[in-house]
């Protein structure tokens, strides 16, 4: 039969009512609060608070809260108190009761001011080392890669910094007069960096500490993230935050030290975009012992004449061989700086001028011209490590990997725009958006015990062999019917063959 209508008659008391009986097992809040331990940073901030005055709030509350609010991915920190209020979830991982009355938005930005970004980044190694203890990081390839993210500031805001441009011509009156000192050491990078445009010495009113950069033709203001992904399930190793105008290359080693210390684990490969293709950045790799898939920055002729790659270097007789088979000759340079190491090759003018390849060469009249540095070694180093194959597969998963965190970030964590300003805020924004998805990974995946460091050492060394044993025996006709499984064991690596 139809029942009764539906009405609702509030109750003055609720008897055998309890939020932790409304929360499911499998809830993702109650996994969180099972396997993350907030309170360590009662110690942590106890200093910053004085002996007197009334009693602040607890601060793992405060920490959970800021957890929550891009767990959720909740637009601010007003909007994350509002709904607080009927979140039954939120105020039980919280330890609030229905009827308790819930902290002021206010006290979460005054807790940030006063904690810094210290704090934020402890929490994120907590959760780096559950998930390294949990087996979710092999530390053998490292994925590395930047995005920006857009400042919370309208570019209607900025103004040229007086200050920067007046640093900026200094330095290049300094260069000037360098050039005819015979003592002059300044190396010919800080000279290219000082003669940046001065229209970019733009800073904003809003967040000083944000940049400009172009992106896909467009400027944006705002940030740069450098984040170190681990291959094996994903989990973010290091994270850095600098302002946008910083080139992705020049904090290669500082992640990389970042994820040493994090996980302890020395990387064996690390792959990344064109942007880190530097004879710095080869140079750094190959001192580490690190095997870099990395594509290096081709520079080759304007006007789509041929790259400087087609030409091939004879190390022993010091000259190159043009796709025409002539030689260009090393000679020096009248207008070459003394600080300038590059060297330059020449053709021979006649030669140059007869030869039938030369509108697709050079447009030069006096003939095709080469330059190569003494670091170009490390280049070429770094393309040969690696099979062609096994690079574009590295590459592949880079941008699944690497490309694929910062989706994720994006997509579900308010990633992509700083909600807060300054360097600072936006660091740990982005440090509690790692740590949450690191969280993410760490309930995802089944635990596994962590591999002791003798065999750890031991996969590192013989994985390179088993890789290549794999390739060999998958390109070897004759034996099509043989297939080749190796199983991801932590504490090695075993190939078994199964006929």
């Amino acid at each position: 039969m139809l029942g009764p209508r539906k009405r609702l008659e509030p109750k003055l008391f609720y008897t055998g009512l309890s939020l932790d009986s409304r929360i499911p097992d499998d809830h993702l809040l109650r996994r969180i609060r099972e396997r993350i331990d907030f309170d360590f940073v009662r110690a942590e901030v106890a200093g910053l608070y004085g002996v007197k005055g009334n009693p602040s709030i607890d601060p793992a509350v405060l920490l959970k809260l800021m957890v929550l609010l891009f767990l959720e991915n909740v637009s601010s920190e007003r909007a994350l108190m509002e709904q607080m209020a009927y979140r039954l979830d939120w105020l039980w991982f919280c330890g609030y009761d229905v009827d308790e009355e819930v902290p002021n938005h206010s006290v979460l930005s005054k807790a940030r001011r006063r904690w810094g970004s210290e704090v934020f980044s402890n929490l994120f190694k907590r959760v780096l080392d559950q998930c390294v203890d949990a087996g979710l990081v092999e530390g053998d390839l490292l994925h590395v890669d930047g995005s920006l993210i857009a400042a919370n500031a309208s570019m209607d805001t900025l103004h040229p910094d007086l200050r920067a441009i007046g640093e900026t011509l200094y330095a290049t009156l300094e260069a000037a007069v360098g050039d005819d000192d015979e003592h002059d050491t300044e190396p010919a990078e800080a000279r290219a960096q000082d003669d940046a445009p001065l229209s970019k010495s733009m800073v904003s009113d809003t967040d000083p500490d944000a940049r400009m950069t172009r992106k896909n033709g467009k400027t944006v203001l705002g940030y740069k993230e450098h984040r170190v992904v681990d291959d094996a399930h994903g989990v973010i190793t290091a994270t850095a935050t600098t302002a946008a105008s910083v080139d992705e290359s020049h904090m290669l080693q500082s992640v990389l030290n970042q994820h040493r210390f994090n996980t302890g684990l020395l990387e064996d490969r690390v792959a990344a975009d064109k942007g880190y293709g530097t004879r710095e950045v080869y140079k750094m790799l190959h001192d580490r012992s690190v095997t870099p898939c990395i594509p290096h920055q081709k520079h080759g002729g304007s006007h789509g004449t041929w790259s400087t790659d087609r030409f091939v270097y004879d190390a022993d007789a010091d000259c190159f061989l043009c796709p025409a088979g002539h030689t260009l000759h090393r000679k020096p340079s009248r207008h070459t700086r003394r600080t300038d190491t590059t060297v330059r090759y020449y053709a021979d003018t006649a030669t140059c001028a007869a030869c039938p390849y030369r509108p697709s060469c050079t447009k030069n009249p006096n003939g095709r011209t080469v330059t190569r540095h003494p670091d170009q070694s490390y280049v070429e180093w770094a393309d040969s490590c690696l099979p062609r194959q096994e690079r574009r597969r590295l590459q592949g998963r880079r941008r699944v990997v690497a490309e694929g965190s910062f989706a994720d970030a994006a997509n579900n964590h308010g990633y992509k725009r700083a909600r807060w300003r300054s360097r600072v805020r936006v660091e740990i924004q982005n440090l509690l958006i790692a740590t949450v998805q690191n969280i993410r990974k760490l309930l995802s995946r089944s635990p596994r015990k962590r591999p002791d460091r003798a065999s750890g050492l031991l996969a590192r060394r013989w994985s390179p062999l088993l890789r290549h044993l794999g390739a060999l025996l998958a390109y070897y006709r004759p034996l099509q019917h043989v297939r080749v499984r190796f199983s991801a064991i932590p504490c090695a690596q075993v190939a078994s063959i199964e006929i």
